[in-house]
This record gives structure tokens, C-alpha cells and sequence, in this order.
């Protein structure tokens, strides 16, 4: 009778409709339902991500390292193994480090990359930790956004000095140079300059901790440009701990207007002092070269001034006076050793021997040591990634240095002859993600100079490891797109447009940018025409005119790549215009007008003269182009595309016609202006359409997310209950494929969630670190939300729980979920893991097998009892699990063990053991067993009777006997007390996968 009534009930909830997805909770998820969601790390890790500072700890194997936007990690055992700390504070954007000397389990953190790129993002203040970094206090200056630098005092930990930058976006009063002498109680700021100039390094001598050096910078960034320099960079001494300064200049030292300054400090003779100084010419300004007045040659001379070329035989011509300088009298006199400083915004650092004080190492794209002061360099750090940022030498072994780049750690102990990676963390900044819809499904994504890769969202056994990842792009990684219908159809791109299109299985590339208009080449064309042919001439001036308006563009940084979701050989991209592509990315034509505003003056600092006293012009700030893009799946050729200036643009006719929208969002309060990072049609209803916008750039953090019902023209914000400090800025908005009152939002702090249509929001980061989120994707069969963070790689979560979560479902006593399709199925491998010790990086894998999840409402006095069926009512396999209130999850092996309760084991994870001076979870000795020695073997230990025998194995889960289950839908019952529930899980077998040969699966 119990068979043919579960039979009736798969029977019934098969022909059921889908779950009421329309219905939206009123109000937010308790705690218990929340921390059910758990995110995995799924990598990469190989090719690291940006440092900011490494510190070790003198006469042991500890130090740390602190990343531009994956928090702090620490090691005890020389590199071998590290863990993450700084991982869930308010903001874990590093600046600086610093461990007391007196005292090493004192550790200071400043929040608030100092190295001013386009993609950073502000501290929130500094933190405190007594206990190696396990546990942090805020000890205030939340306003100072960058941390340059910090100084602690050699035998006096209260004392502290703080290099406080401030905001890289605008001006504030929030930075100069601040100190404590009570631990961080209270602060002094000893030292202002301006509004716009805060402090970016400082050296302490080592026979007095009175006297140090400080250098103050005045630099800013814009939506368009960026500016290094200005009357508020100096260097600065004071000999009495900061009660007073005096301003370095002349004797040697640039006199000039400076940006940028670098400085070291000789600690076996401290009167030798370096410093890597940006200087401007004399009678030059940042402003002059920003605006295009100034322009340099060779070795930094003036080869354009005031808008004229400079004849060549004028001789004494302004030169630019960067480059390092030499000390050797305390700071008295110095002398210039060579001219040499590359991109001095972004790296400016310089290290010296602390036994040597000849021996010099200068931090820079390519990394180069001197042994004679600065005057000639040697080219170092190869096998390494470049753009080096931070270096930790050890003063009882000079020899033994580590060094940080945009590639992540290298350590040497032959003083730079050979270097081993130390790339076991993930800390990839990933731009935009992308899937595919094989099985296991494949994740693409693009990083921040690390090109763009491609790894699988889960495997059959064991974790995620670098070797499952591959390559599929180079430079700085952007968009990736994958053919939804072959998943060996992988698009990629670098800045500046430079899209390609790749099979994976054939190595076939194929470029996919559009022509560019060369106006170098139409005027060498012009020099061959005889200057007296007129017709010539005008036949020429109007072929370069034709070709200008069909192929002049300008491509963003970050220029958005889209395939259409109504036909995936429809490629679409964004220049300052939008281009299309009927055949998957070849002969792109454009299919609108220039979208922006035009603004002369933008495009010409943006494209030829960005940068301050050093330009700067690598295509980073690029400006007036489209940035966001998007079709709508409700309705072919509805189109929407936003730009970096502010402009939103509609084309209902596949791009005939387009009208301009931008003005309704500056009705709903959205600043004039405000960069579009974001168009989201929706998939429920076509004239629906979300949009998040973005002006941090001005310095403005506010949380711009809005909504229309009508094609834009009205919009309605969704910011209603965002609290800025938590959220700031966001990147993404995305809509749920399932649940249409489910919305997901990237912040520049972590991700947001929201189940009544932006209403209301919660915060979604469980387990995720308190980093970027620059994308996010939900995946429509696996029913997983995919997170591209920018600063610790690529999570992955389990969403369909949340899809349909209603009233009706927090309320009930217990409640089954619907699953996603579940795979039975066997990998192929051509690599096995190796026995290759404990280096290698390792994701969080989901457990192979079915996913059951369920919610319980209240407490149950036994466990809760899993059933599942087949279509016959047959009983196949019976599990327990927690019968705490909350959401959760137990694993079915895909085989009948028949109807003997298997209990479930963990979390998949493995128990949390502590460990003192460690995190819970971490083992600082992988390499040994944990627990008490066992005493087999001991002959007074050795039963009379008896053998080795054999193991009792538990269930795991119903991992034991029993055969496999065929291809097919089961009956999910979950029963907690004398309540229950039920849903339907659909099997699928594959049979063995190669994940070499993808196959789709619907």
C-alpha cells in the first residue's frame, strides 16, 4: 500500500507546475537559513594576483603578506603552506603591514592600496592584532581610504606612525602623516600638507627612532585621467618623532615640482639614504603635461611646449628630473644617480641591503638590483611575473628575500639566482565570468594582468586543483563568452578591444576587433601625392574621411563582449558604438553612432596625455565608450547599451534607430555623468530592464541600482535600505533566471541579495571574503550563482534554495527543495594528482554524488529522515540528517542501500579542529596525522587472539553497497517529527566524462 501511494505522489508532483516562483518573501532570511548557503572556492591560484606588501618576522619561518584585494595571508613554515587572515573585516583592500619589532604578535594593518591604478578600491581605516593576525580591532581613521605606509617603534609598540594617502578619487582632509603613543587610542595628525596631498612612505633610522623620513604625494584620479603631482608632494624630516618637520629640497634634491617619492633607509650605515623621486622639469607642472602643453623625448627632455615642437637644435631644453637619488650624509646632500623611473604612480618602491649598503633593488615592471649606489642595474627576478610591488628582505640573511607582483609571491635564498612561486592562494581579480553548459560545467573568466582562464565548476572526486585550469587569453583578461552550444567556442579579450575567438579542441585563434582607422597611414599616403594634384588630393582627403567615420573607435579598458541569447553566431561588442556580428565575431560592422558624449577634451587626456608628470597612456583610461551591453532574451534587436560618460541608449530594431535614455536616470537621482556599469533586461518582462551605475570615479560611493517597467523611460531606485559603508558602488546587478523577485547585486564589498525585486536588500556573503565582486552569472541548469571576485578568484554557490524560498516555505515545519538536474557519471583523467607534497593549491569541491537540501523551521528532538523513491514507490535509500533549524544538505551516493538509515557525515569539508595560534581548520603540519600516537605494533599491546581483520566501513552518506540507480526521476521525501515533505530529483546517467571533449547537456 506504502509503494503504490508514493508512486500516486511522484505521480502527482510530476505533473505539478513549476514552484510558485512569483510568490516573494516579506521579509529577510533569518541567520540559521543563511549560513545553509555556503560558497567554494573553485580557483585559480597558479597565476596569483597584485601584493602590496610582505613582512616577515627575523630569526623564524613567519610572514606575512598583504594583496592589493585578497586580505592578508600568513605562513609558518617558510612559504610552504599559508592561511588567510583578514578575510570578513569591513574592507580587506591592503595598503601596508607592519609587525613590531619589540614585540612580533603585534601586527598593524592599513586598509587602501596606495599604488593608484583605475581598479582599485579605498580602505576603510587601520586594524590592530595582538595575536599574529588571528583576531584584528579597528583602531579608527576610516576616512584616510589609502594607507601608504606604517611605522612602529623599535622597542615602544604604543608609538605608531601611519602614512595616511587618502582618497585616490577626490579630495579630503582625512590623511597627512598621523601617530599614537597609546596603541592606537587616540590619534594625531603631526603632519598635514592639503586637502589633495597625503603620505605614501616614510623610514624610520634605526639609531634613533626620533628621525624619519616622510614623503608626502599629491596625486588624484578621474574618470578619464589620472594626475600625479602638484605643489603638496615634498620630502619631509623630522628629528623629534613628529612634533615637527622640515621640508628636504635643494643640495641635490629636485626642487622642482615632484610626485611620487620611494624611499629607503641603509640599516648597516643609516646615513646612506635612498629615494625614487618623480620630478617634473623646471617651470613644469603635472597640469601642463595632463592638458597636453608638455610633452617629452628621450631621457625625460621637453621635445613639445605650449603646443610647439621644440626645434633640435635648441640644447638647453627642460629636461625631467625623475629618477633615484643617493644620500650619503643623512639627508644633507644628495646626489642624482640615475634617471630611471618607470610608471612611478604605480610602483616607486625601493629596497637596499641591509648589510650592503651599495646594494640596491629597484621595484618596477621588470625589477633590477645595483651593487654601486644606483648608478648602473642589472636585470633580476626573471621567470617571475612582472610589476613588482613589495620586497621583505631578511636581516640576518640578505640572501633570503621574497619578493610581490601583480603575479602573486617569489621567494630566493641565493639572493635572487633562482626563485621558487609561492602561488598556493587564490587571489586572481577577475573582471567578468562566464559558463558554459557542458557537465561538468566549464567557468572562463578574465583577470587583472593575468589573461584570461577557464576551469571546471566541480569534479567527480578530490579538489579543484591549477592543473584543471587552462589558458585562454594573455595581457590584462576582460570578457570571456562561451558558445552555449559548443563549449569549445571560447571568446576572450585584453584591453583595448583585442577580442578573439578560439577552439579549444583544433588551437584555432581568430582576432575578431574590427579594422582601426590609422591616420598615420592616410598621411603617408598623402606625402606620396604629388602636392600639385589637386583632384589627387581631394580624391584622398575623401577616402580618408570615408574611412575614418567606418572604423574609427575607442575601446575601453574593459570593453564588454556579449553573445546574443536568441542566436550564440550573433556577437555583439562596445567601442564608443555598438558593433554586431553574424558569424560569430567576424566582419564586425558597427550598428549604432557614436553613443557618448564626444567630449574633446576627455578623449585627449584619456587617450595622450593621462598620467601627471609622468604620462601615463596605456589604454587604461580611455574614455567617452560603451561599457555596458546587453540584449534582451525576451525580444530579438532590443538592445540596451550604456557608457562610461553617463549615457544610456535604447535600440528596439536591432540597432536602426536608437534613442538616448540618460536623462530619465538623472530624474530618478542619478548623478549627470555616472558611469553605466551595468544593463540587465529582464527575462520575465519585456519592457523591464535593471541598471547599476557607478560614480566612485568622483568620489562618490553611493550604491546606484535602479529599475524601469517601461523600457527606461522612468526609473525607480532600488537603493532604498542600502547602507553605503557596507555596500559602496556597485558592479552587477543580475536578475534570478527562476524567481523573478530574486535579485543579486556585486558590490565593491562583497555581494548583495535581495527577494522582493530590490525592495529590500541582504547581505549574501556567508563565507566570502568581504572582497570586489565585479560579476556575477547565475548558471540556468546547475542552478548555481557564480561570483567573479577581484581579489580572490572565482566562488561558486548553490542557489536553488533561495529561487524558492516564499512565506509559505519559512513557515513550514520542514520543507524539500526542488534540485537541480543531477549527473551520475566517471572522469577521465590524462594527469592524476602525484605525490607532490603540500604546495599545491586545492578548491573546494562539491561532493560527487545527488544534492538533497532541505530547511527546518524549529527545533526536532530526532533526526531528520530522508526517503528516496522510485516511480514504483520502491524505497532505494534512506538517510538522517540535521534536525537543527536552518537550511541543509545531505549527499545520495546514486545507488539503492535500500531502506537501512545511512547517516550523513560532515559538511563535506571536514570538522573545524583548533588549533592554538591558528585559525579553526587549519593543520600547520599537513604532513603529519593529528591526535594521540597509536601504540600498534607494541608487543605488550597485541591481543592473544585475533588478526589484522578488516574494516567496518560506515555509509557516508549512502556512499557504501548497493548498485547504481539508472537515468530518471526519484521522490524526495524529508520527514522531521510528524512533518514532511517532498520534491522531485532528476538522475542523469553520463557514463565517463572527459573533461577534453565537453558535451552539452540541456
Amino acid at each position: 500500500m506504502r509503494a503504490s501511494l508514493l508512486g500516486v505522489a511522484l505521480a502527482a508532483l510530476l505533473l505539478l507546475p513549476a514552484p510558485p516562483v512569483a510568490a516573494q518573501l516579506s521579509g529577510p532570511l533569518d541567520e540559521a537559513t543563511l549560513d545553509g548557503f555556503e560558497w567554494r572556492s573553485i580557483g585559480p591560484a597558479h597565476m596569483g594576483g597584485r601584493v602590496t606588501d610582505i613582512e616577515g618576522v627575523p630569526g623564524t619561518r613567519t610572514f606575512y603578506v598583504a594583496t592589493a584585494l585578497g586580505g592578508i595571508w600568513k605562513t609558518v613554515n617558510q612559504g610552504t603552506t599559508f592561511f588567510p587572515l583578514f578575510t570578513h573585516e569591513r574592507v580587506i583592500s591592503m595598503g601596508d603591514i607592519a609587525v613590531a619589532p619589540s614585540n612580533p604578535d603585534i601586527v598593524w594593518a592599513g586598509t587602501g592600496e596606495e599604488d593608484s591604478r583605475n581598479s582599485i578600491t579605498a580602505g576603510g581605516g587601520v586594524f590592530k592584532s595582538t595575536d599574529g593576525g588571528l583576531t584584528w580591532t579597528d583602531m579608527g581613521l576610516e576616512e584616510t581610504q589609502a594607507v601608504g605606509r606604517i611605522l612602529i617603534h623599535p622597542t615602544d609598540p604604543d608609538v605608531v606612525y601611519v602614512a595616511a594617502l587618502g582618497a585616490p578619487w577626490g579630495s579630503n582632509p582625512e590623511r597627512g602623516l598621523y601617530r599614537t603613543r597609546d596603541g592606537g587610542e587616540t590619534w594625531e595628525n603631526t603632519k598635514f600638507i592639503s586637502d589633495e596631498a597625503g603620505f605614501v612612505d616614510m623610514v624610520m633610522d634605526p639609531r634613533d627612532p626620533d628621525v624619519i623620513f616622510a614623503a608626502s604625494w599629491e596625486r588624484v584620479r578621474g574618470p578619464y585621467y589620472f594626475k600625479s603631482g602638484g605643489p603638496g608632494s615634498a620630502l619631509w624630516k623630522t628629528t623629534d618623532g613628529g612634533d615637527t618637520w622640515t621640508e628636504v629640497s635643494g643640495n641635490g634634491f629636485p626642487t622642482t615640482e615632484k610626485g611620487r617619492i620611494g624611499l629607503a633607509q641603509s640599516q648597516s650605515d643609516p646615513d646612506v639614504i635612498y629615494a625614487m623621486v618623480e620630478a617634473a622639469p623646471e617651470g613644469i607642472t603635472a597640469v601642463d603635461v595632463l592638458e597636453g602643453r608638455v610633452s617629452y623625448g628621450q631621457a625625460g627632455y621637453v621635445s613639445r611646449w605650449d603646443g610647439h615642437e621644440l626645434s633640435d637644435d635648441i640644447t638647453e631644453r627642460p629636461r625631467r628630473l625623475s629618477g633615484l637619488y643617493r644620500s650619503a650624509d643623512g639627508g644633507d646632500s644628495w646626489t642624482w644617480m640615475n634617471i630611471q623611473n618607470s610608471r612611478p604612480f604605480y610602483y616607486s618602491q625601493i629596497r637596499v641591503d641591509p648589510q650592503d649598503p651599495d646594494r640596491v633593488y629597484k621595484l618596477y615592471s621588470g625589477w633590477q638590483f645595483s651593487d654601486d649606489g644606483g648608478r648602473s642595474w642589472k636585470r633580476g627576478a626573471q621567470g617571475q611575473h612582472v610589476d613588482h610591488h613589495a620586497m621583505w628582505i631578511n636581516p640576518d640573511d640578505p640572501a633570503h628575500f621574497i619578493t610581490g607582483n601583480d603575479g602573486g609571491i617569489a621567494q630566493t635564498f641565493d639572493r635572487g639566482g633562482s626563485y621558487d612561486v609561492l602561488n598556493h592562494q587564490a587571489l586572481g581579480q577577475f573582471y567578468q565570468v562566464s559558463y558554459d553548459m557542458a557537465m561538468p560545467y566549464r567557468v572562463c573568466g578574465g583577470l587583472q594582468d593575468n589573461g584570461s582562464w577557464c576551469g571546471p565548476s566541480r569534479k567527480q572526486s578530490g579538489g579543484i586543483r591549477d592543473t584543471d585550469w587552462f589558458n585562454v587569453g594573455g595581457g590584462d583578461g576582460f570578457w570571456t563568452q562561451q558558445d552555449p552550444t559548443d563549449p569549445n567556442i571560447i571568446y576572450s579579450e585584453s584591453q583595448g578591444g583585442a577580442m578573439s575567438r578560439q577552439n579549444i579542441m583544433t588551437g584555432e585563434r581568430s582576432g575578431i576587433r574590427p579594422a582601426r582607422f590609422n591616420p598615420r597611414q592616410w598621411d603617408q599616403r598623402a606625402n606620396q601625392i604629388d602636392e600639385d594634384d589637386a583632384e589627387a588630393m581631394a580624391e584622398h582627403l575623401a577616402a580618408r574621411a570615408a574611412d575614418s567615420t567606418a572604423n574609427y573607435s575607442r575601446w575601453n579598458w574593459n570593453t564588454p563582449i556579449v553573445l546574443s541569447p536568441h542566436n550564440p553566431n550573433v556577437v555583439f561588442a562596445g567601442a564608443n558604438r555598438v558593433y554586431r556580428s553574424t558569424n560569430r565575431g567576424d566582419d564586425m560592422v558597427p550598428i549604432s553612432p557614436d553613443l557618448s558624449d564626444q567630449d574633446a577634451r576627455e578623449i585627449r587626456i584619456s587617450t595622450t596625455s593621462t598620467g601627471g608628470i609622468t604620462p601615463d597612456v596605456t589604454q587604461a583610461e580611455t574614455h567617452n565608450t560603451v561599457v555596458a551591453l546587453a540584449e534582451s532574451p525576451m525580444e530579438r534587436g532590443l538592445i540596451y547599451a550604456g557608457t562610461d560618460d553617463g549615457n544610456l541608449w535604447i535600440t528596439e530594431d536591432d540597432g536602426a534607430t536608437w534613442s538616448e535614455l540618460s536623462d530619465n536616470l538623472i530624474a530618478a537621482g542619478v548623478p549627470e555623468g555616472t558611469w553605466i556599469t551595468h544593463v540587465e533586461p529582464s527575462r520575465f518582462v519585456e519592457d523591464r530592464i535593471y541598471v547599476a551605475a557607478d560614480n566612485h570615479f568622483r568620489n562618490d560611493f553611493n550604491t546606484y541600482v535602479l529599475v524601469s517597467e517601461d523600457r527606461g523611460q522612468t526609473f525607480t531606485p532600488l537603493w532604498g535600505n542600502v547602507d553605503v559603508r557596507t555596500t559602496r558602488f556597485p558592479h552587477v546587478v543580475r536578475e534570478d533566471p527562476v524567481n523573478e523577485n530574486l535579485l543579486y547585486m556585486g558590490t565593491d564589498l562583497g555581494i548583495w541579495v535581495s527577494l522582493d525585486r530590490g525592495a529590500n536588500w541582504q547581505n549574501f556573503n556567508q563565507n566570502l571574503p568581504t572582497v570586489p565582486v565585479h560579476d556575477l552569472q547565475i548558471h540556468p541548469r546547475d542552478r548555481e550563482l557564480i561570483a567573479g571576485t577581484h581579489g580572490r578568484s572565482i566562488w561558486v554557490v548553490d542557489v536553488a534554495p533561495l529561487q524558492q524560498l516564499t512565506d509559505d516555505v519559512m513557515t513550514a515545519s520542514v520543507h524539500a527543495f526542488e534540485s537541480a538536474p543531477q549527473f551520475q557519471y566517471t572522469e577521465l583523467r590524462d594527469l592524476g594528482p602525484g605525490i607532490d607534497g603540500h604546495q599545491p593549491w586545492s578548491g573546494d569541491n562539491a561532493r560527487y554524488g545527488a544534492s538533497i537540501r532541505y530547511r527546518v523551521a524549529g527545533e526536532v528532538d530526532d533526526s531528520v529522515r530522508i526517503t528516496i523513491s522510485d516511480v514504483a514507490g520502491e524505497t532505494l535509500a534512506v538517510m538522517m540528517g540535521s534536525s537543527e533549524p536552518g537550511l541543509h544538505e545531505v549527499i545520495w551516493s546514486f545507488r539503492a542501500t535500500g531502506a537501512q538509515p545511512i547517516p550523513q557525515f560532515g559538511g563535506g569539508q571536514g570538522d573545524e579542529i583548533a588549533v592554538p595560534g591558528f585559525p579553526p581548520g587549519f593543520n600547520p603540519r599537513p604532513g603529519e596525522a593529528r591526535g594521540e600516537p597509536s601504540t600498534a605494533g607494541d608487543p605488550n599491546d597485541v591481543p592473544e587472539q585475533g588478526g589484522q581483520g578488516g574494516r567496518r566501513g560506515g555509509g557516508f552518506g549512502g556512499f557504501g553497497g548497493g548498485a547504481p540507480v539508472g537515468t530518471g526521476q526519484y521522490l524526495v521525501t524529508v520527514e522531521a517529527g510528524s512533518s514532511s515533505s517532498a520534491a522531485v530529483l532528476s538522475v542523469e546517467v553520463l557514463g565517463p566524462v572527459d573533461p577534453r571533449e565537453s558535451v552539452i547537456r540541456d
